[in-house]
């Protein structure tokens, strides 16, 4: 499993940077899957998001608090969100595999990327444990 890109936060970015059919909103959103693997075309509506026990998407803001863009190599450019943090509260989570980034708080938004978790073996949270999430983005030329 490998970070992905998807098609409609492909479209969605085309449409912020070049004909301003979409504006970029306050926050994206970091969000945790049960998926162990995202199809490029799947839409935020596709995803067993996981539910209860005090998860809840984490707001990411669209500036440069939110957010990191740097060189990694001679061409190569980094996008990092900033460290969210998710608690269970009220009972254990099923096992998370998927991180990802969406541009709304419910399915109403567009699903920009997502990455395995643990290198795709997941994680689990029990009662009253936290995991620490980021999004990173990275365009090779």
């Amino acid at each position: 499993m490998a970070a992905e890109l998807h098609t409609e936060g492909l479209q969605f970015l085309y449409e912020v940077a070049f004909t301003e059919e979409q504006s970029v909103p306050a926050n994206f959103y970091v969000g945790l899957a049960e998926d162990t693997e995202l199809a490029e075309n799947a839409a935020l509506a596709d995803i067993t998001e996981l539910s209860g026990n005090g998860y809840a998407r984490q707001a990411v803001a669209s500036s440069t608090a939110g957010f990191t863009s740097a060189a990694t190599g001679t061409n190569d450019r980094k996008v990092t969100t900033i460290t969210v943090l998710f608690s269970a509260s009220g009972g254990a989570w099923n096992k998370i595999y998927t991180v990802f980034l969406a541009t709304t708080a419910d399915d109403s938004g567009k699903l920009i990327a997502s990455a395995p978790i643990n290198s795709g073996s997941g994680y689990t949270l029990a009662d009253g444990e936290n995991y620490e999430a980021a999004m990173e983005m990275v365009a090779a030329a």
